[in-house]
């Protein structure tokens, strides 16, 4: 273990200290959390993949060009945005990842594989609410535990696929999540929740209702005793947001996150202080990949919010309704199956249609579906990625079993933002 990424975790749980005392006491500095995130993102710059490091690369150029453009015409970039924009997130994503160490999907590994119709559910609502938790590491734990001697079969790898990107359209505690509250101010996430989570179950219905080799799948043993602390967890994110509206949400996970981690650990371990440390060095600079990208998001959407002061008047839309979500979802939804990360269009994005002061919910939520969707068809997603290194699907298998999927969740989120739209707009 080098000191470096040591450093870099010790930088990163600073980062959701800093990050939870603004939350507590709003006068203190937000810069200071976009210090400590941007320090561990040099610290573990060597450890970034080599096509994660050309896209950040690019990202930074782009919003670099940006701002010397404004120079030029004599424009001033906002360095907060660049600096600490998106702080909040990325110490929103390093608390949630102490929730690891308490939310495990529990199983004995003796225990028989259940097979057929039974066995798609389990597995599905599995990795879909641990993925709500804990995010990636879900996958792996449950695809890892069905695999057999073999590669997963295209079911298996269906199921795990789209059971844990379905997650994004309501989950709190999911990078996507972070991401459209950041770009979206003003949305609440009570209204997410009224238009994600039905969206995530017929998700699920389409996926689990709609597999021809039912008798032959062999899936994972979730058992519904295992699922308390995911619902808990979600459960008090919403209830303290209620109590406490001033608080950003993304505050709210970072006091509650590592707070209630501590709390099981202590009471759990007799000697807790090893595994913590473990997990702050070791398992939270693995965060490289998406500690890199949003900090160079950062500042692109700095360089192209000069862009955006530079051409005035400029707009793709004269407003922001349903019909104009819809179309952003359709723009996001291509480009990601094309590679462009999720990230890279939320900024972009939500920096651009700023001046329309669109309805915050209502942006948030075409950012979430596009998160949502995109993930689970486009062969360049993480989770997509990970399958073909992991599990040795190939590129285009994504493409191939999702696609239909895909038609049939774009066509229900453009219903869902329509309506949503029909009725607050």
């Amino acid at each position: 273990m080098s000191k470096r990424r040591a450093l870099a975790g010790w930088l990163l749980l600073a980062a959701v200290i800093s990050t939870a005392i603004s939350t507590l006491w709003p006068l203190h500095p937000k810069s200071w959390a976009g210090l400590l995130t941007w320090s561990a993102g040099v610290m573990v710059w060597s450890e970034i993949p080599p096509h994660t490091r050309r896209q950040v690369i690019i990202l930074i150029f782009i919003g670099l060009l940006c701002i010397l453009w404004g120079f030029m015409q004599q424009l001033t970039p906002d360095w907060s945005m660049m600096l600490s924009g998106n702080a909040l997130l990325l110490s929103m994503l390093a608390a949630v990842s102490f929730l690891r160490l308490i939310t495990r999907p529990g199983t004995d590994n003796d225990e028989r594989l259940p097979q057929g119709r039974r066995a798609i559910w389990s597995t599905l609502l599995g990795v879909h609410l641990f993925g709500a938790v804990i995010n990636l590491s879900s996958v792996f734990i449950i695809g890892d535990r069905v695999q057999g001697p073999g590669q997963l079969s295209p079911a298996q790898s269906i199921v795990l696929t789209r059971g844990f990107a379905s997650a994004a359209f309501w989950s709190p505690f999911f990078a996507a999540m972070a991401a459209a509250m950041t770009y979206a101010p003003g949305a609440k996430l009570e209204q997410v929740w009224l238009m994600g989570i039905p969206l995530a179950v017929i998700a699920l219905m389409v996926t689990g209702f709609n597999r021809r080799d039912q008798q032959r799948f062999v899936g994972y043993p979730m058992h519904p005793s295992a699922l308390a602390l995911p619902a808990i967890l979600a459960l008090a994110v919403l209830v303290l947001h209620q109590v406490r509206p001033a608080w950003h949400i993304l505050g709210i996970i970072c006091l509650l996150s590592p707070s209630l981690a501590l709390l099981v650990v202590t009471l759990n371990r007799h000697q807790p202080l090893p595994l913590l440390r473990q997990h702050i060095t070791q398992e939270m600079p693995g965060m490289h990949n998406e500690l890199s990208l949003f900090l160079a998001a950062g500042v692109m959407a700095a360089g192209l919010n000069v862009v955006f002061q530079g051409f005035g008047d400029w707009l793709p839309f004269a407003s922001f309704g349903g019909i104009e979500a819809s179309l952003t979802l359709l723009f996001m939804l291509i480009t990601s199956i094309a590679g462009v990360h999720p990230v890279i269009n939320i900024a972009a994005l939500g920096t651009l249609l700023v001046p329309l002061q669109p309805n915050g919910t209502l942006l948030a939520m075409t950012f979430l579906s596009a998160w949502a969707i995109g993930v689970a068809s486009s062969p360049f997603s993480g989770i997509n990625l990970s399958m073909q290194g992991r599990y040795g699907q190939k590129s285009m298998d994504s493409l191939k079993w999702n696609g239909i999927y895909s038609l049939v969740m774009f066509l229900c989120s453009v219903a869902a933002l329509n309506l949503y739209a029909t009725l607050i707009l």
